[in-house]
């Protein structure tokens, strides 16, 4: 068994601790480890097991059983982001910061060398009836479904406010608007999505209460034009899909 040092890309969330991937966004992380991974497979009781490395958790016993993955094998490209998270990140890494200015001006400090170890919790594994090892939790491409740590900070009040406010928005980007109008829409746009900052991601606003906070009122000329669309029933105008044949 031998160190190796392999590159690999894998899905990343497009907001630190916010389960949204609509954005397809990536990032190269880097496996540090043995080429040949020892995985103890501890029976949970459901099927599966909560794996670990010898690393993380200390020597294997006679009795456990265990699940050598091979990195060498071409077939296993696709499970180092799991054998990473096994294996665990370097013990000398010390995290460093970007300062970021958010849109209210606050300077948020945003982590700039994390390890795939600040996205997932480490993968469990099937297990066949004897213990022994059966298969990784994949998707229909055979990249590992991994479960990421969450930080969900919205009250149902304001993830419904959110979304009326969206699909308000979304209306009245179907029209061209008159000067004034636009104006008001795009400061009101700039206003949702600073609340929207404030309230999903409140740690990045030091001494902020998101339950404190107002959410942005619409101005009355807006719903009164909002109003007109829907009565001349015109705010379906494009469908979901403006692309879509025929219009949804």
């Amino acid at each position: 068994m031998a160190d190796i040092e392999q590159e690999y890309t894998f899905k990343i969330p497009d907001e630190m601790f916010i389960n949204d991937f609509s954005g397809n966004k990536t990032h190269t992380f880097t496996y540090k480890g043995p080429d040949v991974l020892k995985i103890t497979l501890p029976d949970d009781g459901n099927g599966f097991a909560s794996c670990y490395t010898q690393q993380l958790d200390g020597p294997v016993y006679d009795y456990e059983k265990t699940y050598d993955l091979d990195l060498t094998d071409s077939a296993n490209a696709k499970f180092f982001p799991i054998a990473d998270l096994l294996w665990g990140r370097e013990y000398d890494l010390e995290a460093t910061f970007d300062e970021v200015t958010l849109p209210d001006g606050t300077v948020y400090q945003e982590h700039n060398n994390f390890t795939i170890h600040d996205i997932y919790w480490p993968p469990r594994c099937h297990i066949k009836e004897d213990g022994t090892f059966d298969k990784w939790e994949l998707d229909s491409d055979g990249e590992p479904i991994l479960a990421m740590f969450e930080r969900d900070a919205l009250s149902p009040k304001m993830r419904t406010y959110l979304a009326k406010a969206d699909m308000f928005i979304e209306i009245l980007d179907q029209f061209t608007l008159a000067e004034a109008e636009e104006t008001l829409l795009t400061n009101y746009k700039t206003a949702v999505e600073t609340y929207r900052g404030k309230v999903a991601t409140p740690w990045k606003y030091k001494d902020t209460n998101p339950f404190d906070l107002e959410a942005p009122k619409i101005p009355m000329d807006l719903v009164v034009r909002h109003n007109a669309i829907k009565q001349a029933g015109l705010d379906s105008l494009q469908g979901s899909d403006p692309n879509a044949t025929p219009i949804e």
